[in-house]
């Protein structure tokens, strides 16, 4: 939907409702309590003055490597909420970097279930912070979430080199 082509009015109807869904609207509200205790559990994000910065996605993806040192194909539920905190920060830190942009609730790939996702003006595309740092996890490279920062800031695309 609105890929390769405009979004009908009844896209655009069913966009705006999951925009108010109370999911959603539940989700914004807890940013504050999911940030905090994301601090509590990255080694060196309490450390910084701001830790929502680059040195702050550095240390989530240290964090998030040394948490998953071989990752499987299977992920408890313990680690399942780790990854959606640090998913939260990630986009919360790509939010402040760039100074513009939106939380918005929807389904990003057909089968896959409704979530948050970051919009930006002038990006074609939906970010998903969860991709992001299962990129972390699975592809093991060095400043994987610098790296696509940088590139959202410059207004790159694609996002991911």
């Amino acid at each position: 939907m609105g890929e390769d082509r405009p979004y009908t009015a009844l896209e655009r109807e069913r966009h705006d409702r999951q925009q108010r869904s109370p999911e959603f609207l539940a989700w914004l509200d807890r940013e504050a309590d999911d940030l905090a205790q994301l601090v509590t559990l990255v080694p060196g994000l309490a450390d910084l003055e701001d830790p929502w910065t680059p040195a702050g996605l550095a240390a989530i993806e240290d964090a998030a490597l040394a948490r998953f040192p071989d990752p499987g194909e299977t992920v408890t539920d313990d680690e399942m909420a780790y990854l959606d905190l640090a998913a939260r920060a990630i986009g919360h830190t790509y939010l402040r970097a760039i100074g513009a942009g939106k939380w918005v609730w929807l389904q990003i790939l057909a089968g896959n279930p409704i979530g948050a996702a970051l919009e930006f003006p002038g990006i074609g595309v939906y970010i998903d912070p969860a991709e992001s740092i299962r990129r972390v996890i699975f592809g093991r490279e060095p400043d994987t979430l610098t790296r696509q920062l940088d590139a959202l800031i410059t207004w790159e695309t694609p996002v991911y080199r």
